[in-house]
């Protein structure tokens, strides 16, 4: 008889055991499905903050093949002549820059937007753009970081279009003084 009772009593304790394991893998579970939906929702946030220029610009790596490449000039009449923010000196320094805006002729925006008539069309909105981001660094910033300069345009208008078909900006020429 001890024995039986011995066997009832470990039954009772194995199905208890059962329940309580079954109920707290329901409760970790839950926890575990949010924890992991929380960590899912800041990840999505970080990667959009993390490409947020960057979604636009999905060619800049330099994946354009030659062939579709179209280029486009702010130079010669249209060379911009820009006003840089005082420096530490306490003087006026000014820019003359000439740009080259490379395009992907394949990305469905170009014919709409990048064609010569249609920057032709909009070229002071393109040279507002430009003078806007170059305008805001001194005479040092422009002379020391050309590249960073560059990306801020082509950010800038790859914002103003809403559209990667702009991939790359260089100077053919910026004189400070």
């Amino acid at each position: 008889m001890k024995k039986n009772l011995l066997s009832i009593l470990i039954l009772a304790l194995l199905l208890v055991n059962t329940v309580m394991t079954g109920v707290m893998m329901f409760t970790v579970m839950s926890t575990n499905n949010q924890a992991t939906q929380l960590i899912a929702d800041i990840a999505a946030a970080l990667e959009i903050e993390a490409n947020g220029s960057q979604n636009f610009s999905s060619s800049a790596s330099g994946n354009v093949d030659i062939a579709n490449v179209a280029t486009f000039s702010i130079s010669g009449d249209n060379e911009m002549t820009i006003a840089l923010k005082m420096g530490e000196d306490g003087t006026q320094h000014y820019a003359l820059v000439d740009l080259v805006l490379s395009m992907d002729s394949s990305h469905a925006d170009y014919a709409t937007y990048g064609t010569e008539e249609a920057l032709t069309a909009n070229m002071d909105l393109l040279k507002a753009k430009i003078q806007e981001v170059i305008s805001s660094h001194t005479a040092e910033e422009v002379k020391a970081d050309e590249a960073s300069i560059r990306k801020e345009i082509l950010e800038a208008l790859q914002e103003m279009y809403g559209s990667s078909f702009i991939y790359d900006v260089s100077f053919s020429q910026i004189l400070v003084q």
